[in-house]
């Protein structure tokens, strides 16, 4: 059993100055597309993994780029902001170790999450991509802040997210989906991924309030990536939070919400493993 002592305080990290000036000439009437490769091309981490995402098949399709420029226009301005605030975010959070498999499943996600969007909603594929990447964010910084963290989620693997939820602030005075939440908000991540976040632990019952305070937006996009996770996770190379024991994400009320019937879902499940199986 884990005895919680005394919390300390989780401190959320800044946005650093890359992403602070990349803002400032993306702001510009008309930026400078030499500016903006500079700076990528400062940071050799940022810069290695734009160009892998960028040649990644959810991005690139059949192309392959060589330079940062050919990425930079084909991933368009605004797509590059959002994965360049994700790569650092991830590079912020990554202080603690043998988080490699967290990280590399959340790809997975973010990707599976991107391609589905378009496919079953009218949701913007780089939303879709950026909640998958930041739906668990705040796990990271739970571990980094409480020692006992990481012994608590495996203590408690297979739990619902409201149990997990309720578990989590009695032993340390808050969830990680709320400390997601403060890191979205504190990075200026678009208002529908820190409400879609927070969605988690309410589950299913914020898709059936009808009156509340989140945009169906936010809902359609924590539809996708639950559907996302349930891929991935059948695929097993989930971590621990999800694993197949888990009854924490019951499909049905997401594929009501989303229009999908059973079967048809089954059958672009497997078409998405088939897919997964042949890259492995």
């Amino acid at each position: 059993m884990v005895v919680c002592m005394r919390p300390k305080p989780y401190l959320i990290p800044p946005r650093p100055e890359t992403l602070i000036s990349l803002t400032s000439i993306l702001q510009q009437s008309e930026p400078c597309l030499d500016a903006v490769v500079n700076i990528i091309k400062a940071d050799v981490s940022l810069f290695t993994v734009v160009m892998s995402t960028a040649n990644s098949p959810v991005f690139s399709g059949a192309s392959h780029f060589k330079s940062l420029h050919q990425a930079v226009m084909r991933l368009g301005l605004k797509r590059l902001y959002t994965l360049t605030e994700l790569i650092l975010l991830r590079k912020s959070l990554s202080k603690v170790g043998r988080l490699d498999r967290f990280w590399d499943t959340s790809v997975e996600v973010a990707e599976l999450a991107a391609r589905l969007a378009p496919q079953l909603t009218t949701e913007n594929p780089d939303r879709a991509y950026a909640l998958g990447m930041l739906h668990d964010c705040g796990v990271p910084l739970m571990i980094e802040s409480y020692s006992e963290y990481r012994e608590f989620l495996n203590s408690n693997e297979g739990l619902n997210h409201s149990t997990l939820s309720l578990k989590e602030r009695a032993l340390f005075g808050v969830d990680h989906f709320t400390v997601g939440a403060e890191i979205a908000e504190a990075w200026q991540i678009s208002d529908d991924i820190c409400d879609a976040i927070r969605v988690q632990v309410d589950y299913p019952v914020a898709l059936l309030n009808q009156h509340d305070e989140v945009s169906e937006s936010s809902k359609a996009l924590f539809c996708i990536v639950l559907l996302a996770k349930n891929i991935s996770d059948s695929y097993r190379r989930y971590w621990r939070l999800d694993s197949p024991l888990s009854q924490s994400y019951e499909l049905k009320p997401a594929l009501e919400y989303l229009g999908l019937p059973d079967m048809d879902y089954l059958d672009i499940r497997d078409d998405y493993l088939d897919e997964l199986e042949m890259i492995r």
